[in-house]
């Protein structure tokens, strides 16, 4: 008997053995329910083929609610997917949560799929939704949600859900997913994200909208006890903290590496400006052999604007300290901002490409292209820069992180798309690392980087065919998998 049917949509780039983590959000917001006795049935999308046929038998059951996860971009256009099929079959109701949601609730609330948005943290709220739905008492109580009036239609804004300590929630269920079947197609990598927030105020970022720049975290304790547990019972090979910023805390950095010591390779997200504040050479010792950081840009006017708190000198050092670890060390970039030229794009691929020259374990993830989430600080200048702003949820669905929407950068779109896409090849080892175990032959990967560096090197970012080549044969590659 399913009580509660939980979904997480497709995000647009869901390759099998390359990009497909465990459904984090939907499955910690499963730990209250699942503690207090409530059947939760988990559909992934990017791996469940049939995924249609589930959610049709599984709503048979006459279920609380269907609940839906979804950050801003492609996740909103396979939510409506899914929410269309469940009007199509059932009564339910549909209840949203996520980023996306979080930052804009009444907007997709507006959408004549959406009964209810969860703002915010969903654990103890989702909880008391259900409890709600289940009793057949009002919303009007439960905090921390959106609503709609099943008579009126009226939406009603209830009052926030204060934040809470997250030591107070019991531990993730991940059972409520078939983990090893994850792990087989991901090499081994089991994910796990232990604080909410981040102290930090990046202009882009939504996260201080969400979080107002606060910190909280499961004890360090607690944090080794649950990773020891499920490494006993899944045997992976390598960890995942995906928290916003994982070296916050030096203390409980302290006591998380040395409980793991080396038992398997783990990774993390983090601030480059971390590489003066703790011991790289000890923490590769224990393990960890892979940091991911947020660059953005390689111009200091932008890294201003974007409040950023690093100079490109800074980044520059840091990076050549990081290399004398031996850790892989992947960087993000982000272009298209507002009032940005392209000659500080330029200067952002030229440091790209010393990063990685001066650093031989450097890498580039990406360049992004800066979406405006509205709340954030750079949102007023992006208004101001001609952004206007979608009236309707479906309208957000368009707006990824490689979007070609904002109205600042449409007389350099071409040049963007080929940025954006060659970035992915241009260290010539993060993606033959990633396609070891797709139809993609190894040397690939390796052989456009060479390509595209001459290119970079000389700012040449015509369409060329190998552009249209590869973007066709990723697509084949994501329909496969």
């Amino acid at each position: 008997m399913t009580d509660i049917i939980l979904i997480y949509p497709r995000t647009g780039f869901d390759i099998k053995n390359v990009s497909i983590e465990f459904p984090l959000s939907v499955i910690h917001i499963s730990s209250l329910l699942h503690q207090q006795g409530y059947n939760i049935k988990i559909i992934d999308q990017r791996t469940d083929k049939q995924w249609e046929e589930t959610l049709k038998r599984e709503l048979k059951n006459n279920p609380l609610f269907v609940g839906i996860s979804t950050m801003t971009g492609t996740q909103i256009y396979h939510g409506l997917i899914v929410a269309k099929i469940v009007r199509e079959h059932s009564s339910v109701p549909l209840v949203w949560g996520g980023v996306h949601p979080t930052i804009l609730p009444i907007n997709t609330l507006e959408n004549e799929f959406v009964d209810i948005v969860v703002k915010g943290d969903g654990e103890r709220t989702i909880l008391n939704v259900a409890q709600a739905l289940e009793n057949n008492t009002s919303l009007a109580d439960v905090k921390g949600i959106c609503y709609k009036d099943p008579k009126t239609k009226k939406i009603i804004n209830n009052p926030e859900q204060a934040p809470e300590d997250i030591n107070n929630f019991p531990d993730v269920p991940y059972h409520l997913i078939d983990v090893k079947e994850y792990l087989k197609n991901n090499g081994g990598l089991f994910s796990t994200m232990y604080s909410k927030g981040c102290p930090f105020g990046c202009g882009f970022c939504c996260n201080p909208l969400i979080s107002k720049r606060r910190w909280r975290t499961v004890k360090a304790e607690r944090i080794v006890a649950d990773i020891e547990y499920n490494h006993s019972k899944y045997h992976f090979k390598k960890l995942r903290f995906n928290d916003e910023n994982f070296f916050v805390d030096a203390d409980r950095v302290e006591k998380i590496s040395k409980a793991i010591n080396n038992a398997y390779e783990w990774e993390c997200q983090a601030r480059i400006d971390s590489a003066p504040r703790f011991d790289f050479n000890a923490l590769k010792k224990r393990g960890l052999y892979q940091i991911q950081p947020g660059i953005e840009s390689g111009n200091d006017r932008i890294l201003k604007l974007i409040n950023k708190g690093i100079t490109k000198q800074q980044i520059i050092d840091y990076n050549r300290m990081l290399a004398k670890s031996g850790i892989i060390t992947t960087y993000n970039f982000m272009m298209g901002f507002p009032t940005e030229t392209v000659p500080e794009i330029y200067e952002s691929i030229d440091l790209s490409m010393q990063l990685f020259k001066e650093n031989p374990n450097a890498e580039i993830s990406a360049f992004y292209i800066y979406v405006p989430y509205p709340g954030c600080d750079l949102y007023d200048l992006s208004i101001k820069e001609g952004f206007v702003p979608p009236t309707k949820l479906e309208e957000w669905a368009v707006f990824s992180r490689q979007q070609l929407h904002t109205p600042w950068i449409q007389n350099n779109i071409g040049m963007m798309k080929n940025i954006a896409l060659t970035s992915k090849f241009i260290d010539g080892k993060r993606m033959a690392r990633l396609f070891k175990k797709t139809p993609i032959p190894g040397i690939a990967p390796q052989l456009l980087a060479k390509i595209y560096q001459r290119r970079w090197r000389k700012k040449d970012f015509k369409n060329y065919p190998d552009i249209k080549m590869v973007n066709f044969a990723a697509s084949k590659v994501v329909k496969i998998f």
